[in-house]
């Protein structure tokens, strides 16, 4: 069915924010060619419902097929798409069978932190365009295979880390050194008040999930019952704690805005300081310095004992400090500027995206932003162009801080790198915690 512009713009538009920005963005991109789409990870709690319906938004995107362990989200998944579409997707437990249709163009991962990088590694091989949600990989090792796998099958592949559509951070890269001087210094932070978890039991698996496949990757462990489907985030063995979590979105705007990749150092500290005896393995409250060449430095503070009981009453934020004054974005379209004594002399908006913060989104803050970052996305399977919004490359360049913060806190020492190649330097520790172990049979070659 051909669609004018008119009707376009119209139909896509989300969550507060005009697509007719990602119209100015991608020019006629407008969806004259389906996009047939997988998803991976439905559950209505979690991020791919929701990239699901974005995705829908587009009139050209077809859901062909979605894809849980839990067969209830699975059959929400379905109804969803089949109620506005009138087309049944297919529906599977298990990504591999999917991932030889080719009539498939594209995936969307919002599995669990342990999945990602493998469940992005298979539809790269399978020639499929893959979206993955942050982090990007569940250790460092697997970041530096998605980078060759990318290169190596010519792959279009972006990471969840909306920010890098929100046009404030595009015009900000731009404009930093003369609204503040030299960028040097950016300080991020992350405050979600997150009470204790409990202690797990040994219970059946619930008859609604695949628990063999949860674990997919994973070497397997036996199904306890505070892991699905959130805090298995707290658990080393699946998740990354709030640093993969959280810090992975603000670490990307700190380092994009300052102009640098790898760090020469790495020091972490903090611990679970505000709540004891429980199953969570990670921290609640954790600070992380990052040295980079060039005099160049970032911290991220991680609360998850507090309740925006942060910096400026934020409990999300980034600041650039220059050497001629600061930038404050208290928001994904809110940004101030203050001079070297402190005081604000500029406050703007984004008109593009007036509304992309929601502070109570406890699952995505950023949630107007999606339409933007899919759009890319989208825009680019279209173009069949591997220059997406968040490549591997800067994915993997992101997240690895995450990682880097969590073996420097795990290791109590100071970890330092090459800057030049992101590898551990000789005389460093941390080099345990580089790569994991796979489940028999799901090792992860490029």
């Amino acid at each position: 069915m051909k669609m004018n512009r008119r009707d376009f713009v119209k139909n896509t538009a989300l969550a507060g924010v005009s697509i007719a920005a990602a119209g100015k963005l991608f020019g006629q991109d407008a969806p004259s060619n389906t996009v047939r789409l997988a998803i991976m990870g439905c559950h209505g709690g979690g991020r791919g419902l929701g990239l699901m319906k974005t995705a829908m938004a587009d009139k050209g995107v077809e859901i062909a097929a979605v894809c849980d362990v839990d067969s209830r989200a699975l059959a929400t998944a379905s109804g969803v798409v089949e109620k506005a579409s009138g087309k049944k997707p297919r529906a599977e437990a298990d990504l591999r069978k999917l991932l030889d249709d080719k009539n498939i163009d594209g995936v969307i991962c919002a599995a669990p932190d342990h999945w990602h990088a493998p469940a992005a590694l298979m539809a790269m091989k399978a020639g499929k365009a893959i979206y993955v949600e942050k982090p990007v990989s569940h250790n460092p090792r697997e970041g530096e295979i998605l980078i060759e796998a990318a290169k190596k099958y010519n792959a279009i592949f972006q990471v969840g880390t909306q920010r890098r559509s929100a046009p404030v951070y595009h015009q900000l890269a731009k404009d930093i050194k003369g609204l503040i001087g030299e960028p040097r210094f950016a300080r991020c932070w992350y405050a979600r008040r997150r009470g204790p978890i409990g202690n797990g039991k040994a219970v059946p698996v619930p008859e609604w999930l695949n628990w063999d496949l949860w674990q997919g990757p994973a070497p397997r462990r036996e199904f306890l019952s505070n892991i699905v489907h959130y805090d298995w985030h707290w658990r080393w063995h699946y998740g990354t704690g709030e640093s993969g979590n959280n810090a992975t979105h603000t670490l990307d705007v700190a380092r994009w805005l300052l102009g640098v990749d790898y760090p020469l150092r790495v020091t972490s500290g903090g611990g679970r300081l505000f709540y004891e005896g429980d199953d969570w393995e990670a921290y609640d409250t954790q600070t992380a310095t990052f040295e980079f060449p060039g005099k160049r430095f970032v911290t991220w503070e991680g609360h998850s004992s507090l309740d925006n009981n942060m910096p400026y009453g934020l409990g999300v934020g980034v600041m650039i400090y220059g050497l001629g004054g600061a930038i404050l974005v208290e928001s994904d379209t809110v940004c101030k500027q203050y001079d070297k004594q402190g005081k604000e002399v500029k406050k703007w908006t984004s008109a593009e995206a007036t509304e992309a913060y929601d502070p109570t989104n406890s699952v995505n803050p950023t949630a107007a932003l999606d339409p933007l970052h899919i759009g890319k996305w989208l825009s680019c399977i279209r173009n069949k162009s591997v220059a997406t919004a968040a490549t591997a490359d800067v994915a993997h360049k992101s997240t690895l801080l995450t990682h880097l913060a969590n073996i420097a806190q795990r290791t109590g020492e100071t970890i330092r790198l090459d800057p030049a190649t992101g590898q551990l330097a000789a005389n460093s520790p941390g080099k345990e915690l580089w790569a994991r172990a796979y489940e028999k049979g799901w090792e992860m070659t490029v």
